[in-house]
Protein backbone atom coordinates (compact mmCIF):
# COMPACT_ATOMS: atom_id res chain seq x y z
CA UNK A 1 0.00 0.00 0.00
CA UNK A 2 1.13 3.36 -0.60
CA UNK A 3 0.66 6.16 1.43
CA UNK A 4 1.76 9.76 -0.55
CA UNK A 5 1.09 13.52 -0.08
CA UNK A 6 2.98 15.25 -3.12
CA UNK A 7 2.09 18.84 -2.91
CA UNK A 8 5.15 20.49 -4.41
CA UNK A 9 6.65 23.26 -2.51
CA UNK A 10 5.73 26.32 -4.29
CA UNK A 11 8.83 28.09 -3.37
CA UNK A 12 10.66 25.71 -5.80
CA UNK A 13 9.24 27.79 -8.44
CA UNK A 14 10.68 30.83 -7.36
CA UNK A 15 14.53 29.67 -6.72
CA UNK A 16 17.09 27.12 -7.68
CA UNK A 17 16.88 23.41 -6.45
CA UNK A 18 20.33 22.70 -4.96
CA UNK A 19 19.89 18.70 -3.96
CA UNK A 20 17.67 15.72 -4.14
CA UNK A 21 17.04 14.65 -0.58
CA UNK A 22 15.73 11.70 0.59
CA UNK A 23 15.33 12.01 4.77
CA UNK A 24 14.50 8.01 6.20
CA UNK A 25 12.73 8.31 9.56
CA UNK A 26 9.80 10.83 10.88
CA UNK A 27 11.01 11.68 14.53
CA UNK A 28 12.12 14.97 15.92
CA UNK A 29 15.11 15.38 13.87
CA UNK A 30 14.08 13.75 10.90
CA UNK A 31 11.20 16.35 10.26
CA UNK A 32 13.67 18.94 11.66
CA UNK A 33 16.13 17.95 8.64
CA UNK A 34 13.52 17.94 6.02
CA UNK A 35 12.06 21.72 6.94
CA UNK A 36 15.32 22.72 7.43
CA UNK A 37 16.25 21.07 3.72
CA UNK A 38 13.22 22.51 2.30
CA UNK A 39 13.87 25.98 3.32
CA UNK A 40 16.91 25.95 2.10
CA UNK A 41 15.66 25.04 -1.47
CA UNK A 42 16.14 21.34 -1.58
CA UNK A 43 13.81 19.29 -3.13
CA UNK A 44 12.95 17.29 -0.51
CA UNK A 45 11.01 13.31 0.36
CA UNK A 46 10.54 11.92 4.23
CA UNK A 47 9.67 8.20 4.28
CA UNK A 48 7.70 7.40 7.90
CA UNK A 49 6.34 3.82 8.23
CA UNK A 50 2.71 3.39 7.13
CA UNK A 51 1.78 2.31 11.12
CA UNK A 52 2.71 6.20 11.98
CA UNK A 53 1.89 8.01 9.41
CA UNK A 54 -1.26 9.50 10.64
CA UNK A 55 0.76 11.75 12.91
CA UNK A 56 1.16 13.66 9.82
CA UNK A 57 -2.35 14.28 9.64
CA UNK A 58 -2.27 18.20 10.53
CA UNK A 59 0.71 18.90 8.72
CA UNK A 60 -1.05 17.74 5.63
CA UNK A 61 -4.26 19.35 6.32
CA UNK A 62 -2.92 23.02 6.75
CA UNK A 63 -0.14 22.18 4.30
CA UNK A 64 3.21 21.95 6.23
CA UNK A 65 4.75 23.05 9.31
CA UNK A 66 5.28 25.70 11.74
CA UNK A 67 9.26 26.44 12.00
CA UNK A 68 10.46 28.12 14.95
CA UNK A 69 14.16 28.04 13.99
CA UNK A 70 16.41 29.34 17.03
CA UNK A 71 13.86 32.19 17.38
CA UNK A 72 13.15 32.86 13.60
CA UNK A 73 9.54 31.68 13.14
CA UNK A 74 8.09 30.79 9.88
CA UNK A 75 5.70 28.19 7.94
CA UNK A 76 7.33 25.94 5.84
CA UNK A 77 5.11 24.10 2.94
CA UNK A 78 6.15 20.44 3.16
CA UNK A 79 3.50 17.77 2.69
CA UNK A 80 6.10 15.24 0.35
CA UNK A 81 5.50 12.46 3.06
CA UNK A 82 5.63 8.35 1.86
CA UNK A 83 5.60 5.32 3.03
CA UNK A 84 6.49 3.88 0.10
CA UNK A 85 10.23 3.53 0.37
CA UNK A 86 11.57 3.53 -2.93
CA UNK A 87 9.44 6.49 -4.31
CA UNK A 88 11.57 8.42 -1.16
CA UNK A 89 14.99 6.88 -1.90
CA UNK A 90 14.45 7.35 -5.94
CA UNK A 91 16.19 9.92 -7.80
CA UNK A 92 18.02 11.11 -4.17
CA UNK A 93 21.54 12.89 -4.42
CA UNK A 94 21.74 12.55 -0.34
CA UNK A 95 19.94 9.78 1.75
CA UNK A 96 19.57 11.40 5.24
CA UNK A 97 19.05 8.46 7.83
CA UNK A 98 17.80 10.38 10.66
CA UNK A 99 16.44 7.22 13.16
CA UNK A 100 16.96 5.68 16.47
CA UNK A 101 20.67 3.35 16.46
CA UNK A 102 18.90 0.35 17.58
CA UNK A 103 16.45 0.32 13.82
CA UNK A 104 19.20 0.51 11.49
CA UNK A 105 19.26 -2.78 10.41
CA UNK A 106 15.82 -2.77 10.49
CA UNK A 107 15.44 0.66 8.13
CA UNK A 108 18.75 -0.99 5.74
CA UNK A 109 16.73 -4.09 5.02
CA UNK A 110 14.00 -1.54 4.19
CA UNK A 111 15.79 0.22 2.00
CA UNK A 112 18.64 -1.81 0.51
CA UNK A 113 16.68 -3.09 -2.99
CA UNK A 114 16.28 0.53 -3.69
CA UNK A 115 19.72 1.94 -3.10
CA UNK A 116 21.76 2.89 -5.98
CA UNK A 117 25.95 3.09 -5.90
CA UNK A 118 25.85 6.78 -6.62
CA UNK A 119 24.23 8.16 -3.85
CA UNK A 120 25.27 9.13 -0.41
CA UNK A 121 23.94 7.52 3.04
CA UNK A 122 24.19 10.11 5.50
CA UNK A 123 23.89 8.94 9.47
CA UNK A 124 22.73 11.83 10.82
CA UNK A 125 22.35 10.52 14.09
CA UNK A 126 24.48 10.00 17.17
CA UNK A 127 27.30 7.94 16.07
CA UNK A 128 26.84 4.15 15.99
CA UNK A 129 28.93 2.94 13.36
CA UNK A 130 25.72 2.81 10.83
CA UNK A 131 28.43 2.78 7.82
CA UNK A 132 29.48 -0.76 8.61
CA UNK A 133 26.00 -1.97 9.91
CA UNK A 134 24.08 -0.64 6.75
CA UNK A 135 27.15 -2.49 4.52
CA UNK A 136 26.75 -5.82 6.54
CA UNK A 137 22.65 -6.18 6.24
CA UNK A 138 23.74 -5.35 2.42
CA UNK A 139 26.26 -8.53 2.48
CA UNK A 140 23.84 -10.38 4.32
CA UNK A 141 21.09 -9.99 1.60
CA UNK A 142 23.72 -10.49 -1.16
CA UNK A 143 23.12 -6.73 -3.02
CA UNK A 144 26.23 -6.48 -4.60
CA UNK A 145 25.54 -2.38 -4.95
CA UNK A 146 27.65 -0.37 -2.77
CA UNK A 147 26.14 3.60 -2.11
CA UNK A 148 28.83 6.07 -0.41
CA UNK A 149 28.43 6.03 3.60
CA UNK A 150 28.69 8.99 5.47
CA UNK A 151 28.07 9.25 9.66
CA UNK A 152 28.46 12.78 12.49
CA UNK A 153 28.94 12.06 15.95
CA UNK A 154 25.76 13.93 17.02
CA UNK A 155 22.39 14.85 15.99
CA UNK A 156 22.54 18.26 13.97
CA UNK A 157 19.52 19.68 15.58
CA UNK A 158 18.49 20.32 19.34
CA UNK A 159 14.94 20.22 18.16
CA UNK A 160 11.40 19.24 19.01
CA UNK A 161 8.37 18.03 17.01
CA UNK A 162 4.76 18.50 18.14
CA UNK A 163 2.90 16.75 15.70
CA UNK A 164 -0.90 17.62 16.91
CA UNK A 165 0.29 21.37 16.32
CA UNK A 166 2.29 20.42 13.16
CA UNK A 167 5.01 22.29 15.35
CA UNK A 168 8.96 21.98 14.82
CA UNK A 169 11.09 23.95 17.39
CA UNK A 170 14.28 23.98 16.73
CA UNK A 171 16.15 25.34 19.92
CA UNK A 172 19.80 24.83 17.95
CA UNK A 173 21.68 24.08 14.96
CA UNK A 174 24.86 22.37 16.33
CA UNK A 175 27.78 24.40 16.06
CA UNK A 176 30.31 21.63 15.94
CA UNK A 177 29.81 18.58 14.10
CA UNK A 178 32.40 15.89 13.34
CA UNK A 179 31.87 14.24 9.94
CA UNK A 180 33.73 11.00 8.96
CA UNK A 181 33.29 8.13 5.73
CA UNK A 182 33.60 4.45 5.86
CA UNK A 183 36.15 4.75 2.62
CA UNK A 184 38.88 7.04 2.64
CA UNK A 185 38.68 8.27 -1.19
CA UNK A 186 35.08 9.24 -0.44
CA UNK A 187 36.24 11.77 2.64
CA UNK A 188 36.82 15.19 0.55
CA UNK A 189 33.76 14.26 -1.81
CA UNK A 190 31.33 13.87 0.32
CA UNK A 191 32.11 16.37 3.08
CA UNK A 192 32.28 18.75 -0.04
CA UNK A 193 28.44 17.60 -0.28
CA UNK A 194 27.41 17.45 2.92
CA UNK A 195 29.44 20.69 3.80
CA UNK A 196 26.54 22.38 1.42
CA UNK A 197 23.93 21.03 3.73
CA UNK A 198 25.42 21.24 6.96
CA UNK A 199 28.60 24.14 7.50
CA UNK A 200 29.44 23.31 10.69
CA UNK A 201 30.91 19.67 10.29
CA UNK A 202 34.48 18.82 10.57
CA UNK A 203 36.13 16.45 8.56
CA UNK A 204 37.73 13.51 10.87
CA UNK A 205 39.60 10.97 9.06
CA UNK A 206 38.45 8.10 11.56
CA UNK A 207 35.10 6.78 12.51
CA UNK A 208 36.46 6.03 15.77
CA UNK A 209 37.37 9.53 16.55
CA UNK A 210 33.32 10.73 15.12
CA UNK A 211 31.91 7.38 17.41
CA UNK A 212 34.49 8.35 20.75
CA UNK A 213 32.65 12.02 20.28
CA UNK A 214 29.54 10.97 21.03
CA UNK A 215 28.26 12.61 23.97
CA UNK A 216 24.74 10.71 24.34
CA UNK A 217 26.49 7.11 26.08
CA UNK A 218 28.85 9.44 28.25
CA UNK A 219 25.98 11.72 29.17
CA UNK A 220 22.42 9.86 29.19
CA UNK A 221 22.79 6.25 30.80
CA UNK A 222 25.30 7.05 34.26
CA UNK A 223 22.53 9.83 35.85
CA UNK A 224 19.93 8.25 34.43
CA UNK A 225 19.83 5.04 35.99
CA UNK A 226 20.84 7.12 38.95
CA UNK A 227 17.33 8.37 38.76
CA UNK A 228 15.66 5.49 38.39
CA UNK A 229 13.52 5.65 41.30
CA UNK A 230 12.11 8.94 40.53
CA UNK A 231 11.28 8.15 37.47
CA UNK A 232 9.48 4.75 38.33
CA UNK A 233 7.17 7.54 40.69
CA UNK A 234 7.08 10.49 39.60
CA UNK A 235 4.91 11.84 37.14
CA UNK A 236 7.45 14.37 35.24
CA UNK A 237 11.06 14.03 34.81
CA UNK A 238 13.64 16.23 33.52
CA UNK A 239 17.24 14.52 33.53
CA UNK A 240 19.03 17.55 32.43
CA UNK A 241 17.63 20.43 34.90
CA UNK A 242 17.26 18.26 37.73
CA UNK A 243 18.86 14.72 37.52
CA UNK A 244 22.31 15.79 36.54
CA UNK A 245 23.59 17.03 40.39
CA UNK A 246 26.99 17.32 42.10
CA UNK A 247 26.24 13.85 43.10
CA UNK A 248 25.72 11.81 39.83
CA UNK A 249 27.85 13.95 37.69
CA UNK A 250 30.30 12.08 39.27
CA UNK A 251 29.76 9.14 37.17
CA UNK A 252 29.66 10.44 34.19
CA UNK A 253 32.72 12.02 34.83
CA UNK A 254 34.19 8.50 35.35
CA UNK A 255 32.40 7.40 32.13
CA UNK A 256 34.33 10.33 30.22
CA UNK A 257 37.72 9.80 31.53
CA UNK A 258 37.09 6.44 30.28
CA UNK A 259 36.13 7.45 26.89
CA UNK A 260 38.75 10.12 26.88
CA UNK A 261 41.71 6.82 27.73
CA UNK A 262 40.23 4.97 24.69
CA UNK A 263 40.74 7.78 22.51
CA UNK A 264 44.15 8.74 23.69
CA UNK A 265 45.18 5.26 23.66
CA UNK A 266 43.97 5.51 19.40
CA UNK A 267 46.06 7.99 19.17
CA UNK A 268 43.10 10.99 19.59
CA UNK A 269 42.57 13.69 21.97
CA UNK A 270 38.77 13.64 22.33
CA UNK A 271 36.90 16.73 23.55
CA UNK A 272 35.65 16.68 27.09
CA UNK A 273 32.04 16.72 28.12
CA UNK A 274 32.18 20.19 28.57
CA UNK A 275 34.29 21.49 26.00
CA UNK A 276 32.39 19.40 23.72
CA UNK A 277 29.00 21.01 24.51
CA UNK A 278 30.28 24.53 24.45
CA UNK A 279 31.59 23.61 20.84
CA UNK A 280 28.57 22.26 19.68
CA UNK A 281 26.94 25.51 20.77
CA UNK A 282 24.46 24.01 23.63
CA UNK A 283 26.68 25.59 26.94
CA UNK A 284 28.18 28.95 26.38
CA UNK A 285 32.06 29.67 26.70
CA UNK A 286 31.71 32.74 29.44
CA UNK A 287 30.09 30.25 31.56
CA UNK A 288 33.10 27.36 31.05
CA UNK A 289 34.24 27.72 34.78
CA UNK A 290 30.79 26.69 35.69
CA UNK A 291 30.50 23.10 37.01
CA UNK A 292 29.15 21.10 34.51
CA UNK A 293 26.09 19.93 36.51
CA UNK A 294 24.72 23.33 36.95
CA UNK A 295 25.34 24.29 33.45
CA UNK A 296 23.41 20.90 32.25
CA UNK A 297 20.70 22.31 35.15
CA UNK A 298 20.35 26.28 33.70
CA UNK A 299 21.33 25.73 29.97
CA UNK A 300 18.34 27.47 28.00
CA UNK A 301 19.04 24.55 25.33
CA UNK A 302 18.73 21.68 27.66
CA UNK A 303 16.58 23.06 29.92
CA UNK A 304 13.79 22.31 27.48
CA UNK A 305 13.97 18.61 26.93
CA UNK A 306 12.18 16.73 29.47
CA UNK A 307 12.01 13.34 30.55
CA UNK A 308 13.00 10.59 30.09
CA UNK A 309 9.33 9.44 32.07
CA UNK A 310 10.12 5.77 31.83
CA UNK A 311 12.79 3.32 32.82
CA UNK A 312 12.99 1.68 29.79
CA UNK A 313 13.73 4.53 27.28
CA UNK A 314 16.29 4.99 24.62
CA UNK A 315 18.57 7.00 27.42
CA UNK A 316 20.03 3.14 28.37
CA UNK A 317 18.90 0.81 26.07
CA UNK A 318 19.82 2.91 22.96
CA UNK A 319 23.23 4.79 24.40
CA UNK A 320 24.06 1.20 26.02
CA UNK A 321 23.55 -1.33 23.50
CA UNK A 322 24.89 0.80 20.74
CA UNK A 323 27.23 2.85 23.20
CA UNK A 324 28.75 2.20 26.11
CA UNK A 325 28.46 -1.63 24.92
CA UNK A 326 31.11 -1.00 21.75
CA UNK A 327 33.08 1.38 24.05
CA UNK A 328 33.55 -1.17 26.56
CA UNK A 329 34.38 -3.90 23.57
CA UNK A 330 36.78 -1.61 22.16
CA UNK A 331 38.22 -0.83 25.68
CA UNK A 332 38.76 -5.38 25.73
CA UNK A 333 40.81 -5.05 22.47
CA UNK A 334 43.12 -2.49 23.56
CA UNK A 335 43.34 -3.06 26.80
CA UNK A 336 42.06 0.06 28.35
CA UNK A 337 39.77 -0.84 31.81
CA UNK A 338 36.32 0.64 31.12
CA UNK A 339 35.26 -0.80 35.02
CA UNK A 340 32.33 2.35 35.40
CA UNK A 341 30.76 1.82 31.69
CA UNK A 342 30.78 -1.63 32.95
CA UNK A 343 28.94 -1.15 35.56
CA UNK A 344 26.38 0.77 34.61
CA UNK A 345 25.98 -2.18 31.71
CA UNK A 346 25.89 -4.36 34.36
CA UNK A 347 23.00 -2.83 36.36
CA UNK A 348 20.98 -2.06 33.52
CA UNK A 349 21.02 -5.21 32.36
CA UNK A 350 19.80 -6.19 36.20
CA UNK A 351 17.32 -3.23 35.97
CA UNK A 352 15.45 -3.93 32.88
CA UNK A 353 16.31 -7.72 32.93
CA UNK A 354 17.81 -7.68 29.67
CA UNK A 355 21.79 -8.86 28.94
CA UNK A 356 23.31 -5.88 26.94
CA UNK A 357 26.89 -7.32 26.64
CA UNK A 358 24.91 -10.34 25.07
CA UNK A 359 22.97 -7.95 22.27
CA UNK A 360 24.75 -5.11 22.09
CA UNK A 361 26.93 -3.65 19.62
CA UNK A 362 30.54 -5.28 19.81
CA UNK A 363 33.74 -5.42 17.42
CA UNK A 364 32.74 -8.53 16.97
CA UNK A 365 29.49 -8.10 15.43
CA UNK A 366 30.45 -5.54 13.01
CA UNK A 367 33.38 -7.32 11.68
CA UNK A 368 37.34 -7.05 12.61
CA UNK A 369 37.83 -7.50 8.31
CA UNK A 370 35.61 -3.59 8.13
CA UNK A 371 37.11 -2.17 11.09
CA UNK A 372 40.89 -3.17 10.82
CA UNK A 373 42.48 -4.66 13.83
CA UNK A 374 43.10 -2.39 16.75
CA UNK A 375 46.62 -1.87 18.10
CA UNK A 376 47.58 0.12 21.29
CA UNK A 377 48.13 3.57 19.68
CA UNK A 378 46.47 3.31 15.86
CA UNK A 379 44.29 1.07 13.92
CA UNK A 380 46.04 -1.15 10.99
CA UNK A 381 43.82 -0.32 8.30
CA UNK A 382 42.59 -1.93 5.22
CA UNK A 383 43.17 -1.52 2.31
CA UNK A 384 40.84 1.23 0.93
CA UNK A 385 38.09 1.62 3.65
CA UNK A 386 39.65 2.94 6.97
CA UNK A 387 37.93 3.57 10.31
Amino acid sequence: MRVMFNTKNSMFKERRVFMKIAIVGSGNGAVTAALDMVSKGHEVKLYCRNQSIDKFDKAIEQGGFTFNNEGEETFVKFTDISDDMEYVLEGAEVIQVVIPSSFIEHYAHTMAPFIKAHQLIFFNIAAAMGSIRFMNVLEDMHIDVMPKFAEVNTLTYGTRVDFEAARVDLSLNVRKVHFSTYDKEELSDSFDTIEKLYPYIVKEESLWKTNLENGNPEVHPGPTLLNVGRIDYADTFALYEEGITKHTVRLLHAVELERLTLGRKLGFELSSAKEARIERGYLERQDEDEPLNRLFNTSPVFSQIKGPNHVKNRYLTEDIAHGLVLWSSLGREIDVPTPNIDAIIIIASTILERDFFEEGLTIDELGKDKLGSVSYTHLTLPTTPYV
